[in-house]
């Protein structure tokens, strides 16, 4: 079996600028603790861009949790402020970049955007 949070977190530092977090700025270290011990990545958001990796930097947002919970939370299974409030994970430092960065994550498989359900009638996909 793969490993999902790895394997998103690669893509979104593929991904081109997005407006989605267009007034972000600053880093996120995520902890993603293992039975082995812990993976460390940096996600970068600057004026829409987002970038992904492995080298040291100085965070202004650290969030900690165990791989089981990333690799929902990048599945669209699991939504962050719930786990946050679950006590599943750990944050220190700006909060506001926690927005920005539940902005990136997908929502649940099958979800559509509310504008576009309130176009098509209220009818389902």
């Amino acid at each position: 079996m793969g490993d999902p949070t790895a394997d998103y977190l690669g893509r979104l530092g593929r991904r081109p600028a997005t407006p989605i977090t267009m007034k972000a700025r600053g880093t996120i270290r995520l902890e993603v603790e293992r039975d082995t011990g812990a993976d460390v990545w940096f996600v970068t958001l600057c004026d829409g861009a987002t970038q992904v990796s492995r080298q040291d930097q100085r965070p202004d947002l650290v969030i900690r949790g165990h791989q089981t919970l990333f690799d929902r939370l990048v599945q669209g299974r699991a939504q962050l402020y719930a786990a946050l409030m679950r006590n599943e994970i750990n944050v220190e430092g700006d909060l506001a970049l926690l927005s920005s960065f539940e902005r990136l994550l997908p929502g649940p498989e099958g979800a559509h955007h509310p504008r576009d359900f309130a176009r098509a009638g209220g009818q389902g996909s």
